[in-house]
């Protein structure tokens, strides 16, 4: 058994007073009339107790580095005391690093008893809350030297020193009990910590033997990345990796269905519903697993990857942070470059970190962007034979590794996933590189119009049989992957509604598509001079020529003329949609209605002839 005793200082109490302790207690200290000398008398001459129990016959040869520990520690002034299995405490460690081995080694030993059947691993995970807060008060503090500090309360930042951060910071698992705890109770947590301690000591899975543990141990202290790839090589993965593309056209709920398949794969039980908004709330919950990136032309391997930029120093990167040296701080508005690691990376190193969890990057409109040069050497691990802790793991150097790296091998991980939404009007899914089609997993999201509903008005709207009528026509004179989605129509419950969103988001939509040769959205719309109510104006013919100009056409075309047939962009009929209105919307909501309904009628014959209209209309129709 090792006693570590541990007296704070002079320069430990003053250190706390002048830059721990909060302002606004240290405030109301002095207000009460207590300075340093009475804060110092209060935290007492040895403020906590390190005491580490371990068989000398296993861990003789690790005397310098003393492995697990079974470890009781006493915090008189926060009124706990701490139980668990703690690693080696080394001096030069920063506690963030630190603290991020110790819940990897947690996922080991708990991962190892769990296989075995011994059980879950005894307490806890340590976390920042713990040795910056009040994570490990038993009750809260409020009140120092007889001075109550309410509202606020005593965080263990307030009384501890760096020393204590970093030793707490080694626990792998820690349970905390009060100070009270009768001897019988604490006997009885002891013998339930020294059974997942006398197995680990005995088997750390994956591992042959402790030597081969210690070895992952040391590398994750100064590469925590690389040691977690090195314990997934060990084993195989069982997760599947997810390589997925959502394609459809627009408003079909591509996003919504990425964003709901990424969230069940963070929590498997999930169901929103039919409530989208639930799973937009729980994607943004797990920010940390879920990521959301729209890919775009000028987006690049540097910016999703890695690569080298400049930064101008500010105060944030002054000196006086604990874990700062003069080495990493900077003046202020001082040029220097740094290594930027993009979004994809920073959830590799998350996901190889925390292999218990599941991660994933929703790219909305992959197609927009060169994938093949986004990606790049990164293409060659999307495959799920290809990942760390599968058949046939791929490793991809880093062109810019870490300075305190060890390893500049990237291996993607079997819980990183892909889903990507690629809208297929934008961009026909066939242009997609072949190596990438071959590793997505492509799904079509159609328009589903049975997921709409007749509006609630007398003289009512089947919006479904509406959107049907539509694609079929677009679908006739283009092709499926232009048709529009049901989302234009989702909520659409009033005719006043369905009106605009037919003028402000379709008719919009429909112009792109037909660009150039307008006069066949009409007869997507199925607006002629024969009918009776139009959405757009059908504008009668121009003047005779002559009338126009006072000269014939023959006398024109001496002086050059050319006839042409490029129609003027159509104009809506202000009783559908009359944009200039204080509050945007139809001059006649009947007329809108009559033509809502004459679009409606499915298979409705369209004048073979509307020659009454600008442009040639009744032509074949001519590709977009």
């Amino acid at each position: 058994m090792d006693a570590d005793f541990n007296y704070y200082t002079q320069a430990n109490i003053d250190n706390l007073w002048t830059n721990e302790l909060r302002r606004g207690i240290k405030n109301k200290l002095e207000t009460a009339g207590l300075g340093e000398a009475d804060y110092g008398t209060w935290l007492g001459d040895v403020h906590f107790l390190n005491i580490g129990i371990y068989r000398k016959s296993l861990f003789e040869r690790y005397r310098s580095n003393a492995g697990w520990r079974l470890v009781l520690m006493a915090l008189p002034r926060a009124g706990a005391i701490l139980v668990g299995l703690a690693s080696h405490y080394q001096n030069a460690q920063n506690h963030n690093r630190l603290g991020e081995v110790s819940n990897l080694l947690f996922d080991i030993a708990s991962e190892a008893l769990v296989n075995d059947g011994q059980g879950p691993m005894y307490g806890r995970k340590i976390s920042s809350a713990d040795w910056d807060q009040n994570g490990l008060f038993p009750t809260p503090l409020a009140s120092i030297a007889g001075i109550s500090v309410a509202p606020d309360v005593v965080f263990l930042k307030d009384i501890r020193t760096t020393t204590l951060k970093k030793i707490l910071a080694s626990f792998v698992a820690v349970k905390v009990l009060p100070n009270s705890v009768a001897q019988a109770d604490l006997h009885r947590e002891l013998m339930e910590l020294a059974v997942s301690a006398k197995y680990l000591s005995a088997k750390v899975y994956p591992f042959r033997s402790l030597e081969e543990f210690e070895a992952l141990r040391a590398l994750a202290l100064q590469d925590l990345a690389a040691a977690g790839t090195r314990l997934l090589l060990r084993k195989k993965s069982s997760t599947r990796s997810i390589v997925r593309v959502y394609y459809g056209p627009p408003g079909t709920g591509k996003t919504l269905a990425a964003v709901r398949e990424a969230v069940k794969l963070v929590e498997p039980g999930f169901d929103d519903k039919g409530n989208p908004t639930t799973s937009f709330e729980k994607f943004n919950d797990y920010r940390d697993q879920c990521a959301f990136i729209t890919f775009h032309p000028s987006l690049q391997y540097e910016d999703l990857v890695e690569s080298i930029r400049p930064v101008i120093s500010d105060d944030n990167d002054a000196p006086g942070d604990e874990g700062d040296t003069p080495d990493e701080a900077s003046p202020k508005g001082q040029l220097r470059y740094r290594v930027h690691e993009g979004l994809l990376l920073r959830m590799i190193r998350r996901a190889l970190q925390t292999p218990g969890k599941e991660f994933v990057i929703v790219v909305d409109e992959i197609n927009r962007g060169d994938v093949s040069r986004i990606l790049g050497p990164l293409i060659s691990t999307l495959d799920s034979d290809k990942r760390v802790g599968a058949e046939f793991p791929i490793g991809i150097e880093l062109q810019y590794p870490r300075a305190e790296e060890l390893e500049s091998r990237l291996f993607m991980p079997s819980n990183l996933h892909l889903i990507g939404t690629m809208n297929s009007s934008d961009r026909n899914i066939a242009l997609v590189d072949h190596a990438l089609r071959r590793r997505f997993e492509f799904i079509q999201i159609p328009p589903e119009p049975s997921l709409l509903r007749s509006t609630t008005d007398a003289q009512s709207i089947d919006c479904g049989l509406l959107l049907r009528t539509i694609n079929a026509r677009i679908e006739h004179l283009l092709d499926a992957d232009h048709c529009i989605g049901h989302g234009y129509f989702i909520g659409c419950d009033t005719n006043a509604k369905v009106i605009e969103r037919l003028a402000t988001k379709v008719i919009p939509l429909l112009r792109e598509y037909f660009y150039g040769n307008e006069g066949l959205m009409l007869m997507v719309l199925g607006d002629s001079a024969s009918q009776t109510a139009n959405f757009f104006k059908l504008n009668p013919p121009e003047k005779q020529f002559e009338t126009l100009f006072g000269i014939d056409q023959d006398t024109a075309s001496a002086y050059g003329y050319r006839p042409h047939k490029t129609p003027k962009s159509l104009e809506l009929d202000s009783r559908f949609w009359n944009p200039t209105r204080l509050i945007p919307g139809p001059d006649d909501e009947a007329y809108a209605v009559s033509c809502l309904l004459k679009l409606c009628q499915s298979g409705s014959p369209v004048p073979p002839n509307s020659g009454d209209v600008e442009g040639e209309v009744n032509e074949a129709p001519a590709a977009v």
